[in-house]
């Protein structure tokens, strides 16, 4: 299977199970992996890859403002596929 394909599919069934949100995230950045895990495709981001955080404001306003807060972190590719799997899902 194609890698664009499978990490679409876990794109995906991370929207599916609730673990990313399908909206567009309040607030992307990207900076140097920290080690944390890609919550597309669980894997950890090293310190030599860059990664895309992002961050959603549970009241969909003012992120960054009043926390609660609720930050992820993707690998760029996992993001760009949890972003065509958000606009345009796989059939």
């Amino acid at each position: 299977m194609p890698d664009e394909i499978r990490l679409r599919e876990q794109a995906r069934a991370a929207i599916q199970t609730g673990t990313i949100l399908s909206r567009a995230a309040d607030r992307t950045w990207g900076v140097p992996g920290v080690g944390a895990e890609c919550v597309v495709c669980q894997k950890p981001i090293t310190k030599d890859q860059m990664e895309f955080e992002i961050e959603f404001a549970h009241d969909g306003k003012n992120p960054g403002v009043n926390p609660p807060l609720h930050l992820l972190h993707l690998h760029v590719r996992c993001f760009e596929a949890w972003e065509f799997e958000r606009n345009e899902p796989l059939q």
